[in-house]
């Protein structure tokens, strides 16, 4: 089983389909969408130095969310 596992995602954090469409209710953040070890800092980056951008895309994903309440 492969647990580096990323799902892709748009500007407002939705998550992708297989056909490139957003899945409608499907937001995604942190390490998930790439931004944990092994995304933008790469494998060996330290714990705690991609914190910032976990915090970013869950801020983003909150925000798309509350925009569609």
């Amino acid at each position: 089983m492969d647990a580096d596992v990323r799902i892709q995602t748009d500007l407002d954090a939705r998550a992708m389909g297989n056909d490139g469409q957003p899945i409608p209710g499907l937001y995604a953040a942190g390490e998930v969408a790439g931004f944990g070890g092994g995304g933008v800092h790469g494998y060996r980056a330290l714990e705690g130095t991609f914190l910032g951008g976990c915090l970013f895309s869950g801020r983003v994903a909150g925000q798309a969310v509350a925009g569609t309440l």
